[in-house]
């Protein structure tokens, strides 16, 4: 079953040349995933309902056109297939013309509500979104498990996070990553600059925590690092190409 939506771009979701900018490409991938959370009966008002949560673990994008302000774009997205505790999604994203700008893939776990533990998914909970599992954007494709974080680094910088990058889950939302990644870029540089991204999301960030973001490259690859304040426990990875 797939699940579409139209978006206007409004001048906040624009960035250099007046591009829209991979921030607000994952907003509308993460709304249209609501709508379909709140079709299947499985949204933010049935949490209390079905005591469990969806949360996004990890998100591939490619971008191939970047639309301008007052544009619009139509998102899709379908529900792939799911083993054990993880469900896998798929995404297009097209132009008002009819053309597709960007494809994505993304990783979500169903959280208990109660516990904060993902819970293993059924049948009984995938089957209202009648997945399409031979309709893959990246067949091929497997997220990153691991990245050096060793490499040489290239800037730093302490940001402490305010209330307008919370979400209704309290804590930052997800595609707000990309403005820590953005407070990191050298100058003249933001992530419009990057048409190939990934993020992986490990551990949640809450209000007033200072973040320690650092920005590397090796080769063709840009990283962005999102620590804890004492470069203890790593909060994101973000790899961009």
């Amino acid at each position: 079953m797939q699940i579409e939506q139209e978006f206007f771009i409004r001048v906040q979701d624009v960035g250099l040349n007046n591009k829209i900018t991979n921030k607000a490409l994952l907003e509308a991938l993460t709304n249209v995933t609501t709508l379909h959370g709140n079709l299947a009966g499985q949204g933010i008002f049935d949490r209390e309902k079905n005591n469990f949560a969806w949360m996004v673990m990890n998100w591939k994008l490619e971008v191939y056109k970047r639309p301008k302000t007052c544009e619009t774009i139509l998102a899709k997205t379908w529900a792939q297939e799911y083993s054990g505790i993880r469900a896998y999604r798929d995404y297009e994203i097209f132009n008002q013309k009819g053309e597709i700008i960007a494809k994505a893939t993304s990783v979500w776990i169903a959280v208990n509500t109660k516990t904060g533990k993902p819970i293993r998914l059924t049948d009984d909970i995938m089957n209202v979104y009648k997945s399409e599992p031979q309709h893959k954007n990246f067949p091929d494709f497997k997220f990153t498990k691991t990245v050096n974080t060793d490499i040489p680094i290239l800037s730093r910088v302490h940001f402490k996070i305010n209330k307008s990058m919370i979400d209704c889950n309290n804590h930052v939302h997800n595609p707000s990553y990309m403005d820590l990644v953005n407070e990191v870029l050298p100058e003249d540089t933001d992530e419009t600059c990057f048409n190939d991204i990934e993020v992986y999301y490990k551990k949640e960030i809450t209000l007033h925590e200072e973040v320690l973001l650092e920005y590397a490259a090796d080769g063709k690859k840009s990283y962005v690092f999102i620590w804890d304040e004492s470069k203890s426990v790593l909060h994101a990875t973000v790899i961009m190409y």
